[in-house]
């Protein structure tokens, strides 16, 4: 066990509480197991009866399905890779769909990535009619694809994955896999209190081990270019640029109960300012007030760059910190992309583990309430488990991964 791991489990404690689930807690676990692996086994055999044939080894074109936003790509992309090195020459495209028009997803984060040779991103809107669904599906049927792989989404029902399953057989695909449900919500609190749960990352890595794709080396084959580097230089001009004294806040998260309280976030980056650290606020554009009030409070040791950068920037600013302090969100993935280790503050909303950033670098800090695994996107209770997170406890933990890596013995520039 690493430094970091070791912290990371003492932030978190062993079962928060230190006290082991009763006999009733592992029951209804085991029974929220069994009911998944019944499902399973339901999916597994209707894919059999769909597509009798192997995993095809050279196929002339593959698809893979996966939707979501920006967290939930960059999570699948070490997937996506591995699909891509599995068959290299393959016509491989990417069928995505970031949820309504106008939200941020595949499309931005993977733009000019060399190993997918094309896209179909579709908005929700067009699949809320027959007509636009069997448009849609024409358009599937029309590229002829021999293999077809779904990278389900965590949260996926199993009505969903049926669907789903139908529609690739409809749209004509030779072969098809990735159907398969990875969580229940009987049972919710024992699950989390009893079971381990896999990164995302890694819940989707194997998936496809389950098809004979093995991954490899985990690769986040985002890309960057010359023009994104020399964009970030510009906007960082002279705001410390030695890459290892850059240290970056991302208060913005999509659900209420995510949200660390703004004057945490500007304590905690003021105290990091002190210690000579240069401090960046960084979000989407959805994020610009509530990170222009950061770091207008923090003065001039703060430089708001929220809503100023496409996701590969972003990806570019975050390679050069050294440390990314920052709620449950998309920007964790991506720092863990980079490989920027991460002090994530998470709330006890969804199952544990499954959405902290990939791999051993980062800490996470979280806290036991008696009401975690609610799944809510509205907190009855005022965000109770994640404002239970204190200033001290962050700011010692950020100071931790900085001595690991050097950098808060940097000055900002």
């Amino acid at each position: 066990m690493t430094d970091l791991q070791a912290m990371d489990k003492l932030a978190q404690g062993a079962n928060d509480r230190g006290v082991e689930p009763g006999l009733l807690r592992r029951t209804e676990a085991a029974l929220a197991q069994l009911l998944r692996a019944a499902a399973n086994s339901l999916l597994a055999i209707l894919r059999k009866c769909l597509w009798w044939s192997a995993r095809p080894l050279k196929p002339a074109s593959v698809c893979i399905y996966r939707i979501g936003n920006v967290g939930d790509t960059a999570c699948a992309v070490p997937a996506m890779y591995a699909i891509r090195r599995a068959y290299p020459e393959a016509h491989l495209t990417l069928v995505t769909s970031a949820g309504a028009g106008g939200l941020v997803g595949a499309r931005e984060l993977l733009a000019g990535a060399q190993w997918i040779d094309e896209m179909l991103v579709y908005p929700l809107e067009r699949i809320s009619t027959f007509s636009g669904r069997l448009s849609l599906l024409r358009e599937l049927r029309a590229r002829r694809f021999d293999a077809w792989i779904e990278l389900p989404v965590v949260a996926a029902p199993f009505r969903s994955l049926l669907r789903n399953m139908l529609v690739a057989r409809a749209a004509g695909a030779r072969w098809g896999f990735g159907w398969r449900l990875d969580s229940v919500s009987f049972a919710a609190q024992a699950q989390s209190e009893t079971l381990a749960f896999p990164t995302e990352v890694e819940r989707l890595v194997g998936l496809l081990a389950r098809a004979g794709i093995a991954a490899g080396e985990i690769n986040f084959a985002i890309p960057r270019s010359d023009d994104d580097r020399r964009t970030v230089d510009g906007l960082l001009n002279g705001a410390a640029r030695a890459a290892r004294s850059l240290v970056a806040l991302a208060p913005g998260a999509k659900a209420a109960p995510n949200r660390w309280p703004s004057e945490r976030f500007i304590e905690v980056g003021g105290r990091l300012a002190g210690r000579g650290l240069a401090v960046l606020v960084i979000g989407g554009d959805a994020d610009r007030s509530l990170c222009e009030e950061i770091a207008s409070a923090l003065g001039g040791g703060a430089l708001n760059l929220a809503g100023r950068t496409s996701l590969a920037q972003s990806c570019e600013l975050l390679s050069r910190c050294a440390l990314l302090v920052c709620n449950d969100s998309g920007v964790q993935h991506l720092a863990a992309a980079v490989g920027t280790p991460c002090v994530s503050l998470f709330s006890r909303r969804d199952f544990r583990g499954k959405w902290r950033p990939y791999g051993a670098q980062h800490v996470v800090i979280d806290k036991w309430v008696e009401c975690h695994t609610c799944f809510l996107n509205q907190c009855p209770v005022g965000n109770r488990c994640i404002n239970l997170i204190e200033v001290d406890e962050v700011v010692a933990a950020a100071e931790r991964v900085l001595a690991s890596t050097g950098a808060s013995s940097l000055s900002a520039a």
